[in-house]
C-alpha cells in the first residue's frame, strides 16, 4: 500500500470509531449534599469570615430540664437571654442590644428554626417552640450581616435539628427538682432505607417557688427526610 493509500484510510477508521465514543454512558456520580445559607461558608473558619458568628453545639450529656433555649445561650458574647423565671412569658431575647427594650420575647431579632422563619415581619417572635432535646446546635450571628436575612434583624439565631443516622441511639430524659419540677423528655433518632428522622417530646411542669407561679409545658417538634429520586 503507497502512503497516499495509508494515509486515506486513517479518516474512515475515525469516522468508525466515532458512534462507539458518542455512545457511551457516563458512569453515575454521587455528590455530596450542599446547603445553602445567606452568611455562612462551609469550610471556613469562623475568624476568617467578615461577620461575627458562633456555634453552640448541643451536648447529648447536657444536663437541666431542657425546656427553654436560654440553658445553652449562655457565654455567647453580645447573646442576652433572659427566662426571668416566669414560664407565662417567653424568654426575652436580646443581640448586641436589639431586643433590649422588649420586656419579654423577642423583637428585632430574626429567629429560625431548620431554616424556617420563627419571625413575623414586624420583628416579634419567641423561642418556646423550640427543642433543645431535638437540636444538634443553635448558630448566633451578629453584627450588620444579619441584614441578609431580611427585615428586622437586629441578629440572627438559628436553631438546627441533629439528622438521623442510621444506628442512632433513642434517648429517654428525666430530670426533678424542688417545688414538683419535674421535665420528661424522648427522643427518637435514626434513618431507614431512603428516610431519615429526629422527633423529640418534651413535657415540662412545675408548681413554681412563688404562689400562682405553677406552670406546664408540652412540645413536640420532628425533622423528617426522604430521597425523592
Amino acid at each position: 500500500m503507497n502512503p497516499s493509500a495509508r494515509r486515506q484510510c486513517l479518516p474512515l477508521s475515525a469516522l468508525l470509531l466515532l458512534p462507539l465514543a458518542v455512545t457511551a454512558e457516563p458512569l453515575p456520580t454521587a455528590l455530596p449534599t450542599v446547603q445553602v445559607q445567606a452568611a455562612r461558608v462551609p469550610g471556613v473558619d469562623p475568624f476568617a469570615l467578615p461577620a461575627s458568628l458562633d456555634t453552640v453545639w448541643i451536648d447529648a450529656d447536657r444536663t437541666g430540664p431542657g425546656t427553654q433555649l436560654s440553658e445553652a445561650l449562655g457565654g455567647v458574647p453580645g447573646l442576652l437571654a433572659r427566662d426571668r423565671q416566669n414560664f407565662a412569658q417567653d424568654t426575652q431575647l436580646s443581640i448586641r442590644g436589639f431586643g433590649a427594650r422588649s420586656t419579654f420575647g423577642v423583637r428585632g431579632v430574626r429567629v429560625l428554626i431548620d431554616g424556617v422563619p420563627a419571625t413575623m415581619p414586624d420583628g416579634q417572635g419567641q423561642l418556646s417552640h423550640a427543642s433543645l432535646l431535638g437540636a444538634e446546635r443553635i448558630e448566633v450571628l451578629r453584627g450588620p450581616f444579619s441584614a441578609l436575612y431580611g427585615n428586622s434583624s437586629g441578629g440572627v439565631l438559628q436553631v438546627w435539628s441533629a439528622q438521623g443516622q442510621a444506628g442512632d441511639p433513642w434517648r429517654l430524659r428525666v430530670n426533678a427538682g424542688a417545688d414538683n419540677t419535674l421535665s420528661v423528655g424522648a427522643q427518637l433518632r435514626g434513618a431507614g432505607p431512603g428516610v431519615d428522622y429526629n422527633v423529640a417530646a418534651n413535657h415540662f411542669s412545675t408548681d413554681g417557688w412563688r404562689d400562682h407561679s405553677r406552670a406546664r409545658r408540652e412540645s413536640l417538634n420532628a425533622r423528617l427526610g426522604t430521597e425523592l429520586a
